[in-house]
């Protein structure tokens, strides 16, 4: 499965690399995620984002942009009781996606993620962090829309949403119910954008 995440990554890739008008820079911001599938429901996960980001203008209103970023994710019950739950996962992601210029300073985003499960805890009673068991998947494979404003020719604000295409984790037990097939990462990131650079005219 890994090859062809691969494949997909440098197929798009190779137009942003070679492009003769691009740009640059880097992020950083907040995530708010849940686990759907763990009986908990609620953006209660707090975490932080940040990366790096390089895009090129194909037209007027259309640009393809890459970004190698680190998100936090996982799952949090407001609950004191003993059904206290929390998990941490952190993912390194490499996003691919089209952004579009609506009008005047707004623009919107639709794309893929691919993401790379670096670490992931587990605290099932309030007890404190162990390793997630059952495990989480390596990979991540996830959709993602955003909206974009220019606030500055140098600064954009972005809030996006992304979502596990394939589960994450099969649900304890193995079980599936028809379209859910395990748990699936559910994230709201709102990050600032910060233009270092910009080749050529965009």
């Amino acid at each position: 499965m890994r090859k062809y995440y691969l494949v997909l990554v440098f197929t798009f890739l190779y137009p942003v690399l070679f492009a003769q008008t691009f740009g640059g820079g880097f992020l950083a911001g907040l995530s708010m995620s849940q686990l759907d599938g763990d009986a908990w429901g609620g953006f209660n996960k707090a975490g932080l984002a940040g990366g790096i980001y390089t895009y090129t203008t194909i037209s007027n209103r259309v640009d393809v942009q890459l970004e190698l970023r680190y998100v936090q994710k996982g799952s949090h019950s407001e609950s004191k009781s003993l059904n206290f739950y929390s998990s941490k996962l952190n993912y390194i992601e490499l996003p691919l996606f089209l952004r579009y210029k609506v009008y005047s300073k707004f623009s919107a985003d639709i794309g893929l993620a691919f993401g790379y499960l670096q670490k992931s805890l587990e605290d099932k009673d309030g007890g404190g962090d162990l390793p997630a068991d059952p495990s989480f998947k390596e990979m991540e494979f996830s959709g993602l829309i955003g909206v974009n404003y220019n606030v500055l020719d140098w600064l954009l604000f972005n809030a996006r949403f992304n979502y596990s295409i394939l589960p994450v984790r099969e649900h304890p037990g193995g079980q599936s119910f028809y379209l859910n097939q395990g748990q699936y990462n559910s994230v709201i990131t709102i990050c600032l954008y910060f233009q270092l650079a910009n080749f050529g005219t965009k």
